[in-house]
């Protein structure tokens, strides 16, 4: 009794039950059923615990190698089963695995920057997510601007209230005040482009005046910075035709989809600017041909996955590029065929 009571005290002290499993007569077959499971950690935890004096260490030292190359595959698995759901929008589902992953394993260094990246990406796909829909809140009052307009020349004031006039001037006022929160948060980042498209579209509303103060202060703000920093823009933009003159990499093609989105916002019909813009426009059409081409070759080699990726990629930099979407769907739809048969029970009535 007081061996047991012992024993327990010393596994708390240890990982778990680790040390009690490692006194276990049946443990091989104990870590067979967590390498089933993938418990991998609680089997690693309890074969440390093993003294060479156990009557089946040397079987199980040999299913320490075993486990540890398994829970290396296990741990990519997840990296790749994870990215492919982001691509696919579930987030969620790819956060769980991750998790789930990393609760059976030793070293989850390799999960936890993965996840760090997709929490990342998720913020920046729900911060666009709420400029969506700040902006089509704004495009929607914007058209309606004009009927309320005429409505309240021609109606009484208590025939306003019927109609709600006031709530419709009270919602567009909390819109362009918080457009022109946004285009100063924009412009504190250095997000000079987005923040001049946020004042348009802010103006657009016929704000009052003190929150058309805020938007012209702000674009005046942005037009010095562009003074100020216009030598630096154009070294900028030089050197990144130099690197688009050594290859096409996504992250290059990317960046030069943001520089041409900028110059045209600072342009000013200055010749320097539109010569920039016209030079990375003709890298940037061209490094999608490439991808795009490079991706169809993938494809028709059957490597659907890595051809997606890419279309996906290009998506991002060129959405309404011609037929695109339809080689996108495409390989979608083979590569969910292809997960279907995967996972398709195996018949043993055939020979």
């Amino acid at each position: 009794m007081n061996t047991r009571l012992l024993l327990i005290v010393l596994s708390l002290s240890f990982s778990g039950c680790s040390l009690i499993y490692s006194y276990s007569d049946n443990l091989p077959h104990r870590i067979n059923q967590w390498i089933a499971e993938k418990k991998y950690n609680v089997a690693l935890n309890t074969i440390n615990h093993i003294k060479p004096t156990h009557k089946d260490y040397p079987i199980i030292q040999r299913k320490k190698t075993v486990i540890l190359k398994q829970m290396v595959d296990y741990e990519n698995m997840a990296i790749e089963k994870s990215s492919q759901l982001v691509r696919q929008g579930n987030w969620l589902l790819a956060l769980d695995l991750l998790d789930e992953v990393a609760g059976n394993i030793i070293d989850t260094h390799k999960i936890d920057n993965h996840r760090d990246k997709i929490l990342q990406k998720r913020g920046e796909i729900i911060t666009n997510y709420e400029n969506d829909i700040l902006n089509n809140q704004a495009i929607n009052l914007i058209s309606k601007i004009e009927l309320y307009e005429k409505i309240k020349k021609t109606v009484t004031k208590n025939e306003n209230n019927e109609l709600e006039i006031s709530k419709f001037d009270n919602l567009r006022r909390e819109t362009s005040l918080s457009l022109a929160k946004r285009c100063e948060l924009q412009f504190e980042k250095g997000q000079y482009s987005n923040a001049l498209t946020t004042i348009d579209l802010a103006l657009k509303l016929n704000p009052d005046e003190d929150i058309v103060s805020r938007l012209e202060e702000t674009r005046k703000s942005i037009q010095e910075e562009n003074k100020l920093n216009k030598s630096s823009y154009i070294k900028d933009s030089e050197a990144l035709l130099t690197k688009l003159s050594q290859g096409y990499s996504h992250a290059i093609l990317k960046e030069t989809k943001e520089k041409i989105t900028w110059l045209n916002k600072i342009k000013e019909e200055d010749p320097i600017y539109i010569n920039l813009i016209t030079r990375l426009q003709k890298h940037l059409k061209t490094g999608i041909k490439m991808h795009f081409d490079a991706a169809r070759k993938l494809y028709s080699n059957g490597k659907t996955q890595e051809a997606l990726s890419i279309w996906v990629d290009i998506k991002e930099l060129e959405p309404e590029y011609p037929k695109l979407q339809s080689h996108i769907n495409r390989a979608e739809k083979i590569l969910i065929k292809l997960e279907e048969l995967s996972n398709k029970p195996i018949n043993k009535n055939i020979p």
